[in-house]
């Protein structure tokens, strides 16, 4: 049994599966998710668990070599904007950023009920 950090064993199982270069997001409870795509619900109302708190848990667990978000969220959504200020992650126009999910290997939903709270991350290889 863990002792601390993610303990939702369908998201761990998902990470834990990450290869080089594979792609996953973490979302808003807003975006759509093309249909062969997994998504992993945590939302159980608008607003939790928000984006940054569940990002940040997988961000533990898990080597990221890139991030990218829609360039939308620089206006609408600071905090969201200042999260993927610090991923060092790249803007893109928001239906490019929807058309990339579809390459996902699975979407982390969150209950965030705030516009463009989105990342798309890439996972690296944790060297040691």
């Amino acid at each position: 049994m863990r002792t601390g950090g993610l303990i939702h064993a369908e998201l761990m199982s998902a990470l834990v599966a990450l290869r080089h270069t594979d792609t996953f997001a973490v979302s808003d409870s807003g975006l759509p998710v093309p249909p062969g795509v997994s998504v992993i619900d945590l939302g159980i109302s608008y607003g939790m668990p928000r984006f940054a708190p569940v990002l940040e848990l997988i961000l533990d667990e898990v080597a990221v070599e890139a991030a990218w978000g829609s360039a939308d969220v620089v206006a609408a959504n600071p905090e969201a904007a200042d999260i993927l200020t610090r991923l060092n992650a790249e803007l893109l126009a928001h239906e490019e950023f929807k058309r990339r999910i579809g390459q996902c290997r699975f979407v982390v939903r969150t209950g965030e009920a705030r516009p463009y709270a989105n990342v798309l991350l890439r996972a690296g290889v944790p060297w040691l």
